[in-house]
C-alpha cells in the first residue's frame, strides 16, 4: 500500500521545481500550499530554509550521489534537498524523511530514482552549515565591499526574516494594546531609519490587536525610511506620485503622514492589496495602472499633471530583500550572467528616472530608490540625473543607516530646479 505522503512536503518540492524555471517562490507557495495551518506551515519552511542553505545541501548530495546537480532531474533534485534539510535542520525521523522522500518520487512522477534517492539520503554526510548560504559571485563582490559586515549579513539572511508593522497613529498605544494581548511588540531605532517602526513576533497578522479596525500595516524599517525620505521634504497636504506602487507600502506611510498620494503601478492586480489596505485603514490614496516605462498618451492626464513629490521605487534585483526572498540570491549565479543582470535593470532603472523627472513641479522633489545593495543599480543610476543629491538613505550593511534586522535598500533625494 502506497506511502501517505505529507502535502506540505509535496508542495514545498513543487515550489522549488517552478522557481528553478524562474517563478518566484512566494507565487508557487501561494498558489501549492495546503490549506490546512500545520501543513501549510511546513511547506513554507521547508522551501525557505532549502532556498537559505541550498550550498551546503547542494555538496552533502553530491558527496552522497558522486554525481553533479546538474545531472539530476529537477524534481529529483527538489526532493533531495528537501529531505537533506529535514535531516540536518529539523527534528523529523531519519526513516520518516527518507520514507517521505522516497515516495514523493513516486507521486511527483520521477519514481525511477526512488532506489537513487533512497541511497543519497542513506550515503550524503551532514551539511556544513557553515557555509554561506550564496553563490560566490555574491559571497566574492559583498566581502570585497563590506568585509566582515558582509558575512554578519548573509548569517542573518539565512534566519527567518522579522516581522515590522508600523503604525497608522497613536504607535505607544498600539504597542500597548500588544502587550495586553501578551504580545511583545518594540518600537525600532534609531529615529533616522524608522521613528515609528514596531518588531513583533512572527504570526497570524490579521489575527493582531488592532489590525481589523486599520491600525497597522506589514511595512520593513527601510522601506519606512525611503518613505521618510519624502515626506520629510515636503509640507502636510502636498501632492506625491509613488510612481511604482505596488504591494504599497510606501504609499500608505505617505498618506499617513498628511499627503495627497496617486499611486500607480504597470500591474492592476498587484494594486489590489494596497486598495484592501486602504479601505481597512481608512486611507485615501488615488490609484492607476500605469506603465512607466512607456511614455503617456500625448493629452493624458499623466502626461501633464505634476507633482511636488514624486518617488521612483524603481523595480530592481531585490537583492536588499534576500533574508524574506531567499530564492532571488540563485537567479544569476554566475559573474557573466549577473553583471548582465545589473545593466539590464540600470537601463530600465534609468528611464524610469527620466521619464518620472518631468512630472516633478519646479522646486519640487524626487526621490530614486532601489530595495537592492548594488551600486550599478542604485548610486550610478541616480547619477545619470545631474541633479545635485539633495540627502540619502542607506541601509545596507555597515551603513550608516543601516538596522539590525531590516532590509538593505538605497534612496537618493533630488530637489528640482526652480
Amino acid at each position: 500500500m502506497p506511502t501517505f505522503v505529507n502535502p506540505g512536503r509535496r508542495a514545498a518540492a513543487e515550489a522549488l521545481v517552478a522557481a528553478e524555471s524562474g517563478a518566484h517562490i512566494e507565487d508557487a507557495l501561494g498558489e501549492l500550499a495546503p490549506h490546512e495551518p500545520g501543513d501549510r506551515a511546513l511547506s513554507w519552511n521547508l522551501a525557505l530554509g532549502v532556498l537559505r542553505r541550498r550550498d551546503a545541501l547542494d555538496a552533502a548530495i553530491i558527496a552522497g550521489a558522486q554525481r553533479s546537480m546538474r545531472t539530476l532531474d529537477p524534481a529529483v533534485r527538489a526532493i533531495l534537498r528537501c529531505a537533506i534539510y529535514e535531516l540536518a535542520f529539523t527534528r523529523t525521523p531519519r526513516h520518516a524523511a527518507v520514507d517521505q522522500a522516497v515516495e514523493l518520487t513516486r507521486r511527483m512522477r520521477v519514481g525511477h530514482a526512488a532506489h537513487f534517492v533512497n541511497a543519497v539520503l542513506r550515503n550524503a554526510p551532514a551539511p556544513d552549515s557553515s557555509l554561506p548560504g550564496f553563490p560566490d559571485v555574491l559571497i566574492q563582490r559583498w566581502r570585497a565591499r563590506w568585509g566582515a559586515d558582509a558575512d554578519a549579513w548573509m548569517t542573518a539572511c539565512n534566519q527567518p526574516a522579522p516581522l515590522y508593522i508600523v503604525a497608522r497613529e497613536d504607535e505607544a498605544g498600539l504597542v500597548r494594546s500588544f502587550q495586553h494581548a501578551g504580545i511583545v511588540a518594540t518600537p525600532v531605532g534609531p529615529a533616522a531609519v524608522a521613528p515609528r517602526a514596531i518588531a513583533v513576533p512572527s504570526g497570524p497578522v490579521p489575527e493582531f490587536p488592532g489590525f481589523a479596525e486599520g491600525r497597522f500595516w506589514v511595512m520593513d524599517p527601510a522601506a519606512v525610511a525611503v518613505a521618510d525620505l519624502v515626506a520629510d521634504a515636503v509640507p502636510e497636504g502636498a501632492s506625491v506620485l509613488d510612481a511604482c506602487a505596488a504591494p504599497g507600502g510606501k504609499s500608505l506611510r505617505l498618506a499617513s503622514r498628511g499627503l495627497r498620494v496617486v499611486a500607480t503601478d504597470s500591474s492592476a492586480e498587484r494594486l489590489k492589496r494596497l486598495d484592501e489596505n486602504c479601505a481597512r485603514m481608512g486611507l485615501k490614496i488615488e490609484m492607476s495602472a500605469w506603465d512607466w516605462t512607456l511614455p503617456p498618451e500625448p493629452g493624458s492626464a499623466m502626461a501633464t499633471t505634476q507633482f511636488d513629490a514624486v518617488l521612483v521605487d524603481a523595480p530592481c534585483s531585490g537583492l536588499g530583500t534576500v533574508r524574506r526572498h531567499p530564492d532571488i540570491r540563485w537567479r544569476k549565479t554566475t559573474p557573466e550572467l549577473f553583471q548582465a543582470h545589473l545593466k539590464t535593470l540600470a537601463t530600465r532603472q534609468a528611464a524610469l528616472l527620466h521619464q518620472l523627472k518631468r512630472r516633478v513641479k519646479p522646486g519640487g522633489v524626487l526621490v530614486y530608490a532601489v530595495c537592492s545593495p548594488e551600486p550599478e543599480e542604485g548610486e550610478a543610476v541616480a547619477r545619470t540625473l545631474n541633479w545635485p543629491i539633495e540627502a540619502r538613505v542607506d541601509t545596507s550593511p555597515g551603513a550608516v543607516d543601516a538596522a539590525a534586522g531590516a532590509d538593505a535598500h538605497v534612496a537618493f533625494r533630488f530637489r528640482a530646479p526652480a
